[in-house]
């Protein structure tokens, strides 16, 4: 009897330590597919979005003003803020999805709603952990923009990192450390709803493919292109909250409510400013979407076969 259960527990012991190594694994690979996702243009979509929203200039106006400093407006804000943000978003969605899943799996009998379940949960977390740094990397956008149209010349990848250090730090000395939680409720919430919807919209597609198709297997372009439209999708739902962050995060003078910011913008640009940047947000959500869900399970399946 005693043999038995030592052997039950060892059993237990194994299953619960090849769960965590896959976790690990999964969060490693979707961390790395995200960044991939970044440095071929992601990033530059991301931050051409963000100055919609926050300038709602012309997007010719935009993407010529951050692409005078060439490359290094190609990349910009990547290094510290945009990396970090990267590999921590894709890392705590990859895990926290592979653990969500495991966890909704034993108490949720519906495969389609457990696996819905552990996307708004995952991207919850993940708007925890991203809140601090996408703030951080929007005040140093938000400088490396007004330093450009002021004809200031292009930084140095190191004289960068030092310039952002030194705008989050200002930031905290002066309105103290809960600076970094500016925005954090709202993230959580957005991010909760961005992959809550987005896996929602990716299942309801493919379903609707192979309904149309008759065929219940998919090609790898089938599943890349049903990635992206998921996550485009997924922007008709999420917009208004989307567009609510870089506002709130730009808002560095702390005597002025947020509130007022918002009335503001709502006062001059009416209800269209709830959309603004909506083109982009699209394309870029699309393009994210399938570098961290059809990208990283690609490359997760690669080297678990291997």
């Amino acid at each position: 009897m005693s043999s038995a259960i030592n052997d039950y527990n060892s059993q237990l012991v194994t299953v619960k330590t090849t769960e965590d190594v896959k976790v690990g694994l999964k969060a490693l690979v979707t961390g790395a597919s995200v960044i991939l996702e970044m440095t071929t243009g992601g990033l530059f979509m991301e931050n051409v979005k963000m100055e919609k929203q926050r300038t709602s200039e012309p997007y010719p106006f935009i993407c010529r003003n951050i692409l005078s400093q060439g490359i290094r407006g190609f990349e910009a804000g990547l290094w510290p803020w945009g990396f970090i943000l990267g590999l921590v978003k894709g890392s705590v969605l990859g895990g926290s999805k592979a653990y969500f899943d495991t966890v909704y799996r034993d108490f949720v009998t519906d495969k389609k709603k457990a696996a819905l379940a552990a996307g708004f949960s995952a991207g919850a977390i993940q708007g925890l952990f991203m809140s601090p740094i996408l703030l951080a990397r929007t005040r140093v956008n938000q400088s490396i923009s007004e330093r450009a149209i002021s004809g200031v010349r292009a930084m140095s990848v190191w004289e960068e990192m030092k310039f952002s250090q030194s705008i989050l730090y200002e930031g905290v000395k002066r309105d103290g450390i809960k600076m970094l939680a500016t925005g954090m409720p709202t993230c959580v919430f957005k991010r909760s709803m961005d992959w809550g919807t987005r896996f929602f919209f990716i299942d309801w597609i493919r379903k609707s493919v192979k309904d149309y198709s008759g065929n219940d297997q998919m090609s790898n372009a089938q599943q890349l292109l049903t990635s992206f439209a998921g996550g485009a999708a997924s922007v008709t739902v999420t917009m208004p909250i989307d567009r609510l962050m870089p506002v709130i995060q730009a808002a560095t003078k702390g005597s002025i409510p947020v509130t007022r910011v918002l009335m503001d913008k709502f006062r001059k640009e009416g209800v269209s400013t709830f959309q603004r940047g909506w083109t982009m947000r699209t394309l870029h959500t699309g393009y994210h979407t399938m570098f961290a869900t059809f990208v990283s399970d690609k490359i997760y399946k690669i080297i678990n076969e291997s």
